[in-house]
């Protein structure tokens, strides 16, 4: 399981909050927050100095809920969703834009429920579980 960005996401928004001041914190190193996509206790848009890379951070007050990077312009590397609390939900790659590779889901006790395979944004086989990521439709 690929849960190490969590711990070190988490462990900023228990030290800093996700409010106006805390928010810029929560944004990983190499970013900055944007303040004009962000909305306190909800979403925290965060973009390097290029523009080349962003993540989308979304929350439910102190709790991160979803987790999604950017490279220019398209989704890019691990999807994360948790479920209140803060065990995983559902978990996947995205490559150019695109669903791929093994996506698994969660239930809120941490057993892993189900899992699909997707190649370049199809899905191909085992259960549908990225349908829930919306990253590929996001513009950072």
């Amino acid at each position: 399981m690929r849960h190490y960005g969590r711990v070190v996401i988490v462990a900023l928004v228990l030290a800093h909050g996700v409010g106006c001041k805390g928010a810029s914190s929560v944004c990983p190193e190499g970013t900055h927050l944007v303040k004009e996509r962000s909305t306190p206790g909800k979403e925290v848009w965060c973009r390097s100095k290029d523009g080349a890379t962003a993540r989308w951070l979304i929350f439910n007050g102190r709790d991160l809920l979803q987790s999604c990077g950017f490279r220019d312009g398209k989704a890019e590397g691990t999807f994360t969703a948790w479920h209140p609390g803060g065990k995983p939900w559902l978990q996947g790659d995205y490559r150019e834009g695109a669903k791929v590779g093994r996506w698994t889901q969660w239930d809120a006790a941490g057993n892993k429920v189900a899992e699909g395979e997707y190649r370049t944004g199809q899905y191909v086989s085992g259960a549908p579980v990225g349908t829930p990521a919306q990253c590929e439709r996001l513009k950072p």
